[in-house]
């Protein structure tokens, strides 16, 4: 591949509360690992877990 045709991307982790199924989007952080329980819902304190982690083009 070409210095000029290489394709930026951010990366991002995709989250889902595991009692009121609500889902959230950040940026990925170090130690992000599918199937991880991070953090606690903002709406319901339930657990949420990460479920996938995956890049988007930057045009």
């Amino acid at each position: 591949m070409k210095k000029s045709e290489r394709i930026l991307s951010t990366p991002y982790t995709f989250l889902k509360c595991q009692s009121c199924k609500i889902t959230m989007k950040r940026k990925f952080e170090d130690g992000d690992i599918v199937f991880l329980v991070t953090q606690s819902c903002s709406d319901c304190d339930g657990k949420m877990m990460i479920t996938k982690i995956f890049g988007e083009s930057m045009d």
